[in-house]
């Protein structure tokens, strides 16, 4: 399973801005189906570690709220990279198009 985006052979030699773009025009492309377990996915990996944060009160939750935000990207983004893989090409080739 690829964590990053720089870690994905199809995407070599693009820089971070077009990586993530790529990666948002391939999820884009996505079925709806794949679409919808694609969010169940996300939900199911994020939901324990949000009920988690409903034993904390006060100043504590501060800075849990925050390693949360920080670590938001972190799960969910090899999620979506893996749903998205069978696209990148398709993706690839609409960014290019888009970019002339």
């Amino acid at each position: 399973m690829n964590l990053r985006l720089s870690t994905i052979k199809a995407l070599d030699g693009y820089k971070l801005r077009d990586r993530q773009q790529i990666l948002a025009i391939a999820l884009e492309t996505l079925p709806s189906t794949k679409k919808v377990l694609l969010r169940i996915a996300k939900l199911s990996v994020l939901t324990p570690f949000f009920i988690a944060l409903a034993y904390f009160e006060g100043w504590t939750l501060l800075p849990i709220l925050l390693a949360a935000g920080l670590s938001y990207p972190l799960l969910t983004t090899p999620i979506e990279i893996a749903f998205a893989k069978t696209k990148f090409e398709e993706a690839i080739e609409q960014f290019k198009s888009d970019q002339t």
